[in-house]
């Protein structure tokens, strides 16, 4: 019988071949592997699955989970997991096979089955970010039915990173006693859906205590409700020096009603540098401006604004801190209008992200932005004139223009435009199809929802 003749990749070096696999999606990783023993044992390199997120179901009915699947998750050093529980109760199993296979797991996402996995957590002993993600009420007025009960974690000093979505406490008072355990937290997320279920409004600073009660808290994101009263004083008022925030820089508002948070919420803040508010309601801010233009009064230092719907730009323009360098834009009927008024306020702006370019907006704002040297576009919209295209290059401090796209496939005529504006201004303008960003397998479902809501 003849010798088996190797085919001429496996003649390759297996460093070339492990960098001709990285840039392969984990389908195709996948797929790959299958080939014979060479490409499985290549394709299992931890170095390939840096950074990949394994997605397990686990439940009665679901898919059995073998022990070559086991071994293979082993082999590649999966850190990061996100688990779907369809049946509670019948998960005891699977949570032990994880936790033999992946003992070095530091990230996990538990969707749905929040009571079911409490008493797995601390089969983890590396777990640094946890994110419970709960069942969405149905209905109006009902509240989630995934509460925290006694969630114990391995090691709780080790823990940086929590996010709560439609989740619950059995009493108000949980969540900081809840979150006490965890002195190194620096990331938190805390999105609950639906009311309180005795119908009662929740009394009490809880944004305020959360913010006071992490002294390493760096990124705080929460989500601004209706049914929410976050009153300043809530009793005798603290000392503000024991209040003020030195170490929170980046906060992000989910806001389905603005009255949901205080006029000063952002005062302790006093170190703040990035703010992103997102409207998740079309009537969220209930007058012009909203309380958006007091909550931007409060924060002098900012550098980085987001702004996803809600109020007209023009409505809190002059609200912008002058030291904004960096800022997002997102509504459909963005005019010339409101970058006139935005150009105003922030003339010393660096980049400009928005949805799409709006027509004839050209002439006026490059008269506001004398500094700006970069624009994103989320949409690309072919422009009934190409001169609003093409009057991006009266932008004199410009180098950039990005284009996002869905696919691999640039939107049509956008390479006609590029080759024109970059003649125009002497390839001062570089033209870029962008890719869309990825999203955090991490990331709450509110988050989600409206980043894909374009």
């Amino acid at each position: 019988m003849a010798p088996h003749r190797r085919c001429l990749l496996q003649q390759l070096p297996a460093d070339v071949l492990l960098h001709v696999l990285s840039f392969l999606p984990p389908a195709d990783k996948l797929a790959v592997r299958a080939c014979c023993h060479h490409f499985r044992r290549l394709a299992d390199s931890r170095h390939l699955w840096r950074g990949h997120t394994a997605r397990l179901r686990f439940g009665r009915g679901r898919r059995r989970y073998d022990a070559h699947f086991w071994a293979g998750l082993a082999r590649r050093g999966v850190c990061s997991a996100v688990v779907q529980v369809q049946d509670q109760g019948a998960t005891k199993t699977h949570w032990k096979q994880l936790a033999a296979a992946l003992p070095s797991l530091s990230a996990l996402a538990v969707d749905g089955g929040i009571r079911d996995c409490e008493d797995h957590l601390d089969r983890f002993p590396n777990l640094s970010c946890l994110v419970l993600r709960g069942s969405p009420p149905r209905g109006r007025g009902r509240a989630p039915k995934d509460p925290i009960g006694a969630l114990r974690v391995a090691d709780p000093e080790r823990v940086t990173r929590i996010g709560l979505c439609d989740v619950s406490f059995r009493a108000h008072a949980d969540l900081p006693a809840f979150l006490a355990r965890f002195a190194n937290l620096t990331c938190f997320s805390y999105h609950p859906s639906g009311p309180d279920p005795r119908g009662r409004v929740v009394e009490g600073d809880a944004f305020g205590l959360v913010v006071a009660g992490l002294p390493k808290l760096r990124h705080l994101s929460w989500a601004v409700r209706p049914f929410f009263k976050y009153a300043s004083v809530a009793g005798p008022r603290a000392d503000p020096g024991e209040t003020v925030n030195r170490t929170l820089t980046s906060l992000e508002l989910l806001v389905y009603n603005d009255f949901g948070l205080a006029y000063d919420a952002m005062r302790p803040l006093t170190r703040l540098r990035s703010l992103a508010v997102v409207y998740m309601d079309a009537a969220a801010h209930t007058h012009q401006g909203g309380r958006l233009n007091t909550w931007l009064d409060h924060a002098p230092h900012l550098s980085t604004l987001m702004v996803h719907g809600g109020p007209a730009p023009r409505d809190y323009a002059r609200s912008i801190p002058p030291t904004v360098r960096s800022l997002t834009v997102r509504t459909g009927r963005l005019t010339a209008a409101d970058l006139a008024a935005v150009g105003a306020q922030v003339p010393g702006l660096v980049h400009l992200e928005v949805d799409a370019w709006p027509p004839a907006a050209g002439p006026v704002a490059a008269r506001f932005f004398p500094a700006l040297q970069s624009v994103h576009l989320r949409i690309w919209q072919v422009p009934e004139e190409d001169q609003d295209f093409l009057d991006l290059g009266r932008f004199q401090s410009l180098r950039r223009v990005e284009v996002e796209v869905a696919d691999a496939e640039e939107p049509p005529r956008l390479s006609e435009l590029r080759g024109r504006l970059q003649t125009l201004t002497g390839d001062r303008v570089r033209v870029l199809a962008a890719p869309r960003p990825r999203r955090d397998p991490m990331a709450c479902h509110h988050q989600q929802v409206h980043q894909s809501q374009d």
